[in-house]
């Protein structure tokens, strides 16, 4: 849910140190800032690096992002070498090598200054970094200076992520009032995807505190949303959580109905691990319902799955990344 390095900051941050080169001598006629070969390259690459990121397409993401770092560097042009940080920071925590993303974090912490509007997102990432490394008191303390941090319209997305935490941490009230505000912020913001992000928090709050009328009509409000903007993870994300609101009511079939509904949109999007697990709740339903013969079959799947993740992840483990050298 937010998370992270996207479009909305490369949009946020571009007028920064982008547009106002491309804009200069519009007014005036006479002044016009010149940008050197290497800072367009570094900037090229950057553009680039995010667009393969928010693609699914890592190794291409990992070599752009890599190249304007380095480019960025060399001439010490610190706005985009602290994006690249960032996006680094995020790609390498989403691909699960943590030592390598928690490196990129602390290095775009230790470069950006306080007072700059990229320093919310860089706490952003280090909290969700601590929240992944399974620190969610250390996670919540930056999600906190995070929102503090925050001088643009992402003050939902933010506390969005501080209402994640509190959530997994079972402070059902807290977590409750942040996502209620977040939604507030999101709705005027017209963030659709974190809009639906803050309605998922409060129907599992809901759910938790056994309002489970409630947190169905909460979680229906924003599978609607998240298919509206075709967000195959969340419309995911949001069957799983009906499925398990269904399951606390003792209603098995719509909470088998649900689990299909998601493992079709998971192994549709390759999202094998998420499928498994599906697959792996269907199997244990089955067998509740005394339906031997489809448990038995789904547990095939989740055999046969299992072998084709784990080819996948051999795949990839032997996948050398370098910086590329395209224009």
């Amino acid at each position: 849910m937010v998370t992270a390095m996207s479009s909305r900051l490369l949009n946020q941050m571009w007028p920064s140190f982008v547009l106002i080169f491309l804009l200069a001598g519009c007014f005036g006629g006479k002044t016009q800032v010149i940008r050197s070969e290497k800072q367009q390259s570094a900037e090229t690459a950057l553009t680039r690096g995010i667009r393969a990121e928010q693609k699914g397409n890592y190794p291409e993401a990992d070599s752009f992002l890599s190249e304007a770092l380095i480019l960025s560097s060399s001439i010490e042009d610190y706005p985009t070498r602290a994006t690249a940080l960032i996006n680094l920071a995020r790609l390498s925590r989403m691909q699960k090598d943590l030592p390598r993303a928690e490196m990129y974090a602390d290095q775009a912490l230790g470069l950006i200054s306080e007072d700059s509007r990229l320093i919310a997102e860089a706490k952003h990432e280090k909290a969700l970094l601590e929240f992944t490394k399974g620190n969610p008191e250390s996670a919540l303390t930056w999600a906190q200076q995070s929102i503090a941090a925050e001088s643009g319209n992402l003050r939902g997305t933010r506390r969005n992520l501080a209402s994640r935490i509190q959530l997994s941490l079972g402070n059902w009230v807290e977590a409750e009032s942040l996502a209620r505000t977040a939604l507030v912020e999101n709705i005027a913001a017209e963030h659709a995807e974190e809009e639906a992000n803050s309605l998922r928090i409060m129907g599992i709050v809901a759910r938790n505190e056994n309002k489970n009328t409630e947190s169905e009509r909460i979680l229906l409000q924003a599978l609607t949303i998240d298919k509206r903007i075709g967000k195959s993870s969340k419309i995911a994300a949001d069957l799983e959580e009906l499925a398990i609101t269904f399951q606390r009511t003792g209603n098995l079939k719509e909470t088998t109905l649900y689990l299909e509904r998601a493992y079709d949109v998971n192994i549709a999007a390759g999202r094998l691990w998420q499928a498994i697990q599906n697959k792996k709740g269907l199997t244990v339903i089955y067998v509740a319902l005394g339906k031997s013969l489809l448990a038995d079959k789904a547990g095939e799947t989740v055999r046969k799955l299992t072998k084709q993740l784990e080819s996948q992840q051999t795949q990839k483990s032997t996948v050398t990344i370098s910086p590329s050298n395209k224009p």
